[in-house]
C-alpha cells in the first residue's frame, strides 16, 4: 500500500472547510493510540534512523471509533525510495484483547517504549478517494491519502507522484516532506 501523509500549516477547521469547498464529505471520525516498543537499547533510538528503528519495532495500536474498540499488536515494513520517502507498507496486525498485558510482555522481555501518542482521525471522501486529517497534540495537523483502486496497478513511484499531485491540487498549506514520520518526528522533539 503506497500512502503519503504530509503536515498541513493551517488549521483544522480551515482544512474542513476546504475539503468541504471542493467537494468532500465527511465519512468517519477516530480516534488511533499508537504506543511503538523497541528491542533496540535507548541510547541508540536517535542514532539508528527511522527505517531501522521500524524495522525493530511492535506497536500496540488501539482504534476507538463507529465500529467499535479494537487493540492490535502491528508490524509495519516500510520500503523507501533513494529520497526517504515511503513508497509502500506493509502491515501485519495480530489482534489482542488486553492492551495491558502486552504492555507488560514487551516490558517483561526488555523492549524499550519509544512513543506513545494519541492520533485524532477525520475522514473526508470523494468518489474513490479518502483524505484523513490527522491531529496530533503537540505535532500539529497532517493529511494522509492512501492508494485508492484505479491507481492500484501503477508502479509505487508513480502512486507516490499521483498522491502527492492530489494533495497538492487541494489549495492546502503543507509542509515540504510527502512522507511524514510521525513517530520519529515525536521522538526527536523529545515528547
Amino acid at each position: 500500500m503506497t500512502e503519503i501523509c504530509v503536515q498541513v500549516k493551517e488549521s483544522l477547521d480551515k482544512i474542513i472547510e476546504r475539503l468541504k469547498n471542493i467537494g468532500y464529505a465527511f465519512e468517519e471520525r477516530y480516534v488511533i493510540h499508537d504506543i511503538y516498543y523497541t528491542t533496540l537499547k535507548k541510547s541508540d533510538l536517535k542514532t539508528v534512523g527511522y527505517k531501522n528503528l521500524l524495522n525493530k519495532s511492535l506497536i500496540i495500536r488501539k482504534i476507538n471509533g463507529n465500529s467499535g474498540i479494537y487493540t492490535h499488536i502491528v508490524f509495519k515494513n516500510k520500503t523507501l525510495d533513494d529520497n526517504g520517502n515511503v513508497v509502500n507498507e506493509i502491515k501485519t496486525k495480530l489482534k489482542i484483547d488486553d492492551e495491558e498485558k502486552a504492555k507488560t510482555i514487551f516490558t517483561n522481555i526488555g523492549m524499550t517504549c519509544w512513543c506513545d501518542y494519541i492520533n485524532e482521525n477525520i475522514v473526508y471522501k470523494k468518489g474513490e478517494i479518502a483524505l484523513t486529517i490527522q491531529n496530533i497534540k503537540n505535532l500539529g495537523v497532517f493529511l494522509e491519502i492512501e492508494e485508492y483502486p484505479s491507481i492500484e496497478n501503477l508502479s509505487n513511484k508513480d502512486k507516490f507522484e499521483v498522491l502527492s499531485n492530489l494533495v497538492n491540487s487541494l489549495g492546502l498549506n503543507l509542509n515540504d516532506d510527502y512522507s511524514a514520520k510521525k513517530p520519529y518526528l515525536l521522538l526527536n522533539r523529545g515528547e
